[in-house]
């Protein structure tokens, strides 16, 4: 399959190249000597020196007028079929990128834990590392530190920085997830308290939202959504089923929400809502 490589600066410059086009037609028409000539006013009669002149020039600006709006018209289209498909695709680099940034945080939390466990035991088994001999595999191990390191790495089009915090059990109390690409940013601070948690999101359009999520102890729970738009939603769902996973959430009351699956402002995007199976599982999560 060939490589689709989308150049975003190409779409926008013809965006905005487009809409500066359509933005010249107006004032050409009603303005200027154009519009003046074209007018049939008794003015146009008295710079042309001819009534029937005038009556020409008023008839060819008539129907330049009505072919100019049609185009001023057809180039504003244009131009907003240029900027959605930029956006559009930009949109979905982003949503790869905030997915890649999860996975590859959790990941680095994972392997900390991992770390942290194998130096626990160390320490409650030093005895085993005295030698002589050949030591155990586990005598190597080193101090990870009683906390998760922040997690940064650069991508070709921008960053994906993480922080996590856990307490003495190891379970996750907050996270810090900021996306970088291609100038956007979207940004995701969770606060987990037992199995609910609030979320709080800025969008690469500088809008935000603040989730209230109450999870209950099989897994069923309420959540609102406020957003800075000062839209408002409200979500149930159901207890977990028989594989251990909770049901996508459902919308209860307030605004109607938009948007499918892959909205990063949906609640079942499990890029965006930690609270989904498979990327945070649902609780405030142990990394083990």
């Amino acid at each position: 399959m060939p490589e689709i490589k989308i150049d975003y600066d190409v779409l926008n410059a013809a965006k905005r190249d487009l809409d500066a086009l359509a933005g010249e037609i107006d004032p050409l028409i009603t303005k200027g000597v154009f519009g003046r000539l074209g007018s049939g006013s008794g003015e146009a009669e008295a710079i042309l020196g001819h009534e029937g002149v005038a009556s020409a020039m008023s008839l060819f600006h008539t129907n330049a007028s009505s072919t100019m709006k049609r185009a001023d018209k057809g180039l504003k289209e244009l131009a907003s079929a240029f900027g959605g498909v930029g956006e559009a695709f930009r949109e979905f680099d982003r949503e790869l990128g905030a997915e890649m940034g999860v996975m590859s945080a959790n990941l680095h939390v994972q392997n900390w834990r991992q770390k942290k466990d194998l130096w626990d035991y160390k320490q409650s088994h030093l005895k085993d590392c005295e030698g002589p001999g050949e030591l155990p595999d586990f005598c190597s191990a080193t101090d990870p530190g009683d906390t998760p390191p922040d997690f940064h790495v650069d991508t070709p089009n921008g960053s994906i920085d993480s922080h996590v915090e856990v307490d003495k059990d190891g379970k996750v109390i907050k996270e810090v997830t900021t996306v970088k690409y291609d100038g956007s940013e979207y940004t995701s601070t969770t606060n987990y308290n037992g199995p609910s948690y609030t979320t709080d999101t800025k969008y690469p359009d500088g809008s935000t939202s603040h989730t209230v999520a109450n999870i209950n102890g099989d897994g069923s729970g309420s959540m609102t959504v406020t957003g800075s738009d000062g839209s408002h939603t409200e979500y149930t769902r159901g207890p977990k089923g028989a594989d251990g996973k909770a049901p996508e959430w459902t919308w209860s009351g307030g605004d109607k929400p938009g948007g499918g699956p892959e909205d990063p402002k949906n609640p079942n995007n499990p890029d965006t809502h930690p609270q989904n199976p498979g990327t945070h599982g649902g609780t405030n999560p142990k990394i083990a």
